[in-house]
């Protein structure tokens, strides 16, 4: 029997149990069955975002690219929602492109389902892109949750309905009380809030009650009995009663389940005490999630017990606790959030506490800045992808156009160009570069943001929109008198040089700019541009040369245990070695490069590497591993959305060398199957490929490899000889889908033909 398929995506584990909903779980997948987008609508707390986690998990094994979790309730504008996904995704695009164009790229031949969590604020924006999905990516399906309907033509609505609840508290027995989900969500909860906590006779009116007045909406019940550990049912109705009128005639009111939602939230906040309330408040400045240390350095008073307080908004179900590997985040559901932000406005906090939740952030990163050359950056690359929703919300309160925001996006330049997010960047320095001319103070500031934004211009290929960034930054250094910035010039007009092709001007760029670097003391960009110098100097033909700067920069990453960097220059080294034909040194430095790369997000750099391996393995004739290795390189140039092309005429005809040797040596198809092998592995799979180690897709070492019971069916039809339309047939799906099935069975099992799978079916069938 074939093993079931490995989780895949990011849909994130819940730390509780999940109550009842099966019919509702039942319903909407056959409504996914009938159609590829079903809305789950109903008013905020009622659990759709719990169901469609659960959904989600039990649904992972069937789509062949995993379900992917979007929340939604931090963007604050429609036309970011395609971001948002591409983020969620895990796509670090880094071209210029519309974001709904990189979108569709990567799904277009995707078996996925997209979760939607929370799109009534943004509906405008997340029907468009919902459009577009459906209509260009034919093997995906979307599941949105909302408090309305988007309105989409394809849309198929399930409206999720409360919790069931008893009809009648008092003609109910202890024993019928278990049917109903309310009321076993109140029991499993209760015992977590309070041990001593058991159903009984004693309280079992009580309990039907409650979920009565609650109306069986989860949250309404999940706050509620935070409060049993100082309140025994019967008070939790008694303060019910006097406090929520509309709450007790529930669902035979007018009145919205929201508005019903509100006022047990008002009652849960005026039970906090006032330190409480006060640090509900002021929390609701995070977008996202949020630390520890981050509560403390916005939220905290000088001496004042802010963990303790943490722990108790926790105990009161106000925060949620995420465990994320060795360190713990909060969340707060959005309804509690936006709660705590009018209180914050009424008490006129908020626009103290926001300037304290940007200056945190703008302080932190510059802290990050400082330290980048050195043995945290991987850690430093990993907070700011973790705090890109803080960040954003900070970019976005501040002035537009201002020193903080030129700051910041100056500041998580490594979040750009190392970890791989630069077309966020380029989105971050256009917006705040972009001010009108009357309010463009010039200032250091900006000359900063100019230079690093002309860097990210550059590595997407825009050499007209990088030019205009280095006359402006050009003219700031001179009017302000800014050595560090005219440095940053010089050594960026070289790199705009190199990728052109000129790489006598690169030369002569790079020359002036590296001394300049050193005595302004710019440790990260002097690293950077030694590495783009000591490729000019090869791919100029002087070796010598290029090893004595590469070699040079070496030492100095060695001593500050720097990685970044480091890898770019071993990759420098690798395809020096290969030009002068010593495919030894060039494949040792090549992995040597990958394995320090691999720390950050896969990136351009990753994609260089894996190019420079196909190159090598095509050299040394290892026909089917280069061009597993061109597929894969393929892929990770489409991940990063930019292209090979961006990087240079050199570096582009030694890719089409590569592949037109493997054209004259490899037959067609097995060529085809290769690089399609290739281009289906995870970014995670093509490194550990590229520098052969076994992962987890690949099968254990003396196992066989892992098919799903789809992929053993085809295979076993394979076996008999069937074409893939006979196989659509017997199976009742698409040729299509069959022959996407075929290509991830072989990349699964490394195989290039049917034939191949047809015989190893056989065996194992032995």
């Amino acid at each position: 029997m074939a093993k079931a398929r490995a989780r895949s995506g990011n849909v994130p584990f819940t730390a509780t149990s999940f109550v009842g909903r099966r019919q509702q779980r039942k319903e909407i997948r056959e409504r996914l069955s009938a159609g590829r987008l079903v809305s789950l609508i109903g008013p905020g707390g009622v659990g759709k975002t719990r169901l469609a986690l659960q959904f989600a998990d039990e649904m992972n094994h069937l789509f062949e690219n995993g379900v992917y979790f979007v929340e939604l309730a931090s963007v604050s504008d429609g036309g970011d929602v395609p971001a948002a996904v591409i983020h969620a995704l895990g796509i670090a695009d880094q071209s210029n492109r519309d974001a709904t164009a990189k979108l569709i790229d990567y799904l277009r031949d995707r078996e996925i389902l997209l979760i939607l969590d929370n799109c009534e604020h943004v509906l405008a924006g997340a029907a468009l892109v919902i459009h577009e999905v459906l209509r260009h990516a034919p093997s995906a399906r979307i599941l949105v949750t909302t408090r309305t309907s988007l309105t989409v033509t394809e849309e198929l609505l399930y409206p999720v309905p409360p919790l069931t609840v008893p009809d009648d508290a008092e003609q109910v027995s202890l024993e019928a009380l278990a049917q109903f989900e309310s009321i076993r969500l109140l029991e499993e909860r209760a015992v977590a809030a309070s041990p001593g906590f058991a159903l009984g006779e004693h309280n079992a009116a009580a309990a039907a009650r409650l979920c009565i007045q609650l109306e069986g909406i989860p949250l309404a019940i999940e706050l509620a009995v935070a409060r049993m550990r100082i309140l025994s049912l019967d008070q939790i109705l008694d303060r019910l009663s006097d406090r929520f009128g509309l709450l007790t005639i529930g669902s035979r009111s007018a009145a919205p389940r929201q508005q019903t939602l509100r006022s047990l939230v008002d009652w849960s906040f005026d039970l906090c005490t006032e330190a409480e309330r006060r640090l509900w408040a002021r929390l609701s400045v995070f977008a996202g999630s949020f630390d520890l240390t981050a509560a403390e350095g916005v939220c905290g008073d000088d001496g004042g017990p802010t963990l303790d307080l943490l722990s108790s908004l926790v105990n009161q179900s106000v925060l949620n606790v995420e465990d994320q590997e060795s360190s713990r985040r909060f969340r707060m559901l959005e309804t509690i959030r936006a709660y705590g932000a009018e209180v914050l406005e009424l008490t006129d906090g908020s626009a103290r506490f926001r300037v304290r939740h940007r200056q945190y952030f703008l302080d932190v990163v510059k802290d990050l800045e400082r330290s980048w050359s050195g043995p945290a950056q991987a850690a430093s690359a990993k907070w700011m992808r973790v705090e890109r929703e803080n960040l954003r919300a900070a970019f976005e309160a501040a002035a537009a156009g201002g020193d903080y925001q030129l700051e910041l996006v100056a500041g998580l330049r490594y979040r750009w160009y190392a970890d791989g997010y630069i077309a966020e960047g380029r989105t971050w320095a256009d917006e705040a570069l972009g001010a009108p001319e009357g309010e463009r103070a010039p200032t250091a500031a900006r000359a900063k943001a100019l230079w690093v934004a002309a860097r990210v211009s550059l590595l997407q290929g825009d050499q007209e929109a990088a030019a205009q960034r280095l006359d402006e930054c050009e003219a700031l250094a001179t009017r302000l008198h800014l050595a560090d910035a005219a440095a940053q010039c010089r050594g960026l007009r070289g790199l705009a040089a190199q990728l052109r092709g000129d790489l006598a001007e690169a030369e002569g760029h790079f020359e002036v700019a590296l001394p300049e670097l050193a005595e302004v003391d710019e440790t990260p960009e002097w690293l950077m541009t030694s590495f783009e110098y000591a490729v000019t100097l090869s791919l100029a033909g002087r070796s010598d040369d290029s090893l004595a700067v590469s070699t040079a920069a070496l030492a100095v990453c060695h001593r500050r245990n720097e990685l970044w960097a480091r890898s770019y220059l071993k990759w420098s080294q690798g395809l020096d070695h290969w030009l002068r034909g010593d495919c030894t040194a060039a494949q040792t430095a090549a992995v040597d490069a990958l394995r320090d790369h691999r720390d950050f997000d896969p990136s351009l750099g990753t994609a260089l590497m894996t190019e420079l391996l196909a190159w090598i393995a095509g050299s040394t004739g290892q026909c089917e591993r280069a061009a597993q290795l061109l597929g894969a390189s393929r892929s990770l140039w489409q991940r990063t959305g930019t292209e090979l092309v961006a990087f240079g005429p050199k570096l582009t005809g030694y890719h089409s060398a590569c592949l037109a040797q493997l054209e004259q040596t490899m037959p067609s198809r097995a060529l085809t199957n290769a690089m399609q092998a290739g281009a289906k592995r995870s970014p995670t799979g093509i490194i550990a490929y590229a520098l052969a180690e076994q992962v987890a897709e690949s099968a254990p070492e003396g196992e066989s490899p892992v098919l799903t019971s789809r992929q053993q069916e085809i295979a076993a039809l394979i076996s008999k000889g069937l074409t893939s339309p006979q196989i659509a047939a017997a199976l009742v799906i698409s040729a299509r889908t069959v022959e996407s099935h075929i290509d991830n069975i072989m990349t699964r099992l490394g195989f290039g033909s049917r034939s191949q799978i047809a015989s190893w079916y056989i065996a194992q069938s032995l």
